[in-house]
């Protein structure tokens, strides 16, 4: 008896050693997978609703990218061949797919070729009889701590993606702030893929501190580096390669199907405002009138919250672009680069009107929030607040609802004050 007892023990003491050894193995093998991706993120180049970019670093050179993919569901895997290119002044290759012909408003699965792991992707609905939610914001890293911070209040809307004004990693596009890059990524692969593997694509605008601007160099000790590379005050050295994008490098549109249409915007980062960018904009706006929503997103504002009214690029946003918002029925517009929280009355040719244009935002996700100014002795500023903010967009129909929320969760603002839109996540 006492040896049945025994040999049972030693059984079950067995069975738990080889069960914590497998366990362990897979546990290890999979970080040793992981270990292989060193960022991995989504973005679009054409239509959400049928497309998807899937980009991600390796330590690797002169492989060629090769994913599977399939609609979850499917028993059948099917292969994705891209191309791969360096990641500047980096040991790092960029590999880049771009999956097109899928089925909107269906959920898929991909495995990239250096790990067994199994990622999601949403692709965009045909429609949007039912709620569609964003997450928008700027000025996103200049402590990783607040980014990530930020990136998880974001996902508690559980966004269809997400979308940011610039200035991103303040890296200024200068080799000796490489880390700044490798940090941003590292927070969205910790934050941004969800439990069961969904990765939130994100949309992201070029900002000042997204190019190598001389003057800075030159204070900074690395204007060496500019005059090797040949740099002018234009060039992003790592915006361009990090990022695909849609239409032009450095401002496009991403349409949504036939109802929404996110306009991303250069405020003289290497394109002037003034010339081909807004010939462009018209253009781009005129033939979008039929579209209910539609959101130009851009870095510095027309209606500051901090800086003074007439400084940087504010003026020439306000006398080119802000008339055709108004000329072709733009509701809300996407601001950043100030470092506070700001919403705007409805302004329409330069005054408060009930039909005007809404400015939102002015870049407060992951850096230090400035000192705004008065808003009840700022005609332009309907409100305005020195806080870390995220801005939650929900579309529905032909109706908008934005819900601000600071970096611990507590509602700010929202606009407007009732909401026809089911708004809870």
């Amino acid at each position: 008896m006492v040896y049945c007892l025994f040999n049972t023990w030693s059984k079950s003491v067995l069975l738990v050693m080889i069960l914590s050894a497998v366990l362990f193995s897979g546990s290890e093998l999979q970080a040793n997978e992981q270990k292989n991706i060193e960022a991995l993120f989504l973005t679009w180049q054409q239509d959400p609703l049928t497309s998807m970019t899937i980009d991600w670093h390796t330590l690797e050179e002169g492989r060629v990218p090769v994913l599977h993919y399939r609609k979850v569901g499917s028993q059948h895997w099917l292969e994705a061949v891209g191309a791969s290119h360096a990641f500047p002044f980096s040991e790092r290759t960029i590999h880049r797919v771009e999956l097109t012909d899928l089925l909107p408003g269906s959920t898929y699965e991909f495995r990239l070729e250096e790990t067994s792991r199994i990622y999601k992707f949403r692709t965009m609905p045909e429609n949007i009889l039912e709620p569609l939610r964003f997450v928008a914001g700027g000025d996103t890293r200049t402590n990783k701590e607040w980014m990530d911070e930020a990136n998880r209040q974001a996902m508690c809307f559980d966004p269809d993606f997400i979308v940011w004004g610039g200035d991103l990693a303040y890296a200024d596009a200068d080799p000796r702030n490489i880390d700044n890059w490798y940090e941003w990524f590292d927070s969205i692969m910790e934050t941004l893929i969800t439990d069961c593997g969904r990765v939130v694509p994100i949309i992201v605008a070029i900002g000042n501190h997204e190019v190598a601007w001389l003057p800075r160099l030159e204070r900074t000790g690395g204007l060496h580096l500019a005059e090797e590379h040949g740099w002018q005050n234009h060039d992003a050295v790592f915006f361009y390669d990090l990022f695909a994008f849609p239409e032009i490098p450095g401002y496009g549109v991403l349409d949504f199907g036939d109802y929404m249409s996110i306009i991303i915007l250069n405020t003289d980062h290497g394109e002037p405002v003034v010339g081909p960018q807004t010939d462009w904009l018209e253009s781009t706006l005129s033939e979008r009138e039929h579209v209910s929503h539609v959101f130009p997103v851009y870095h510095v504002p027309a209606y500051p919250s901090v800086r003074d009214y007439d400084t940087w690029t504010s003026p020439e946003v306000r006398e080119f672009w802000t008339p055709l918002f108004d000329k072709y029925g733009v509701k809300v517009a996407f601001e950043h680069h100030d470092h506070a929280y700001k919403r705007t009355p409805p302004i329409r040719q330069g005054v408060v009107d009930s039909l005007g244009v809404v400015y939102l935002g002015d870049g407060a996700w992951g850096v230090e929030p400035r000192e705004v100014h008065d808003a009840e002795a700022t005609w332009y500023l309907e409100k305005a607040l020195s806080v870390r903010h995220i801005i939650g967009v929900t579309i529905q129909g032909r109706h908008q609802h934005f819900l601000m929320l600071d970096n611990e969760g507590n509602k700010i603002d929202q606009y407007p004050e009732i909401s026809v839109i089911r708004k809870n996540p």
